[in-house]
């Protein structure tokens, strides 16, 4: 006696429902860098900058502060100076970027 294997026909089998669009992952915040710059800082205050988590400590050789500030978005250094001179900080010597 031989065996005989039964395979489904493809008709058999369920049709494959269409798929949503995936929706996009929140970008974690570990994945977007890390900047730090020296600061003039009028108020001596880390400053509280939207869409941005700034820290600052009262440690700098060029100016007030040192900030480190990590988007909450993907964004640039220079977009970093610009939020930080639209709230009266002046950004000094270069962006540093740290992953």
């Amino acid at each position: 006696m031989t065996a005989t294997q039964h395979r489904p026909s493809l008709s058999h089998l369920p049709s494959p429902t269409p798929s949503e669009p995936a929706a996009p992952h929140p970008l974690s915040l570990d994945s977007l860098p890390l900047y730090s710059l020296e600061v003039i800082a009028p108020s001596g205050q880390a400053p509280q900058l939207d869409g941005w988590t700034v820290q600052g400590w009262p440690v700098a050789s060029l100016g007030d502060l040192t900030l480190q500030a990590r988007p909450q978005h993907p964004a640039t250094p220079d977009d970093l100076r610009a939020a930080l001179t639209r709230a009266g900080f002046t950004p000094l010597g270069p962006v540093r970027t740290h992953r």
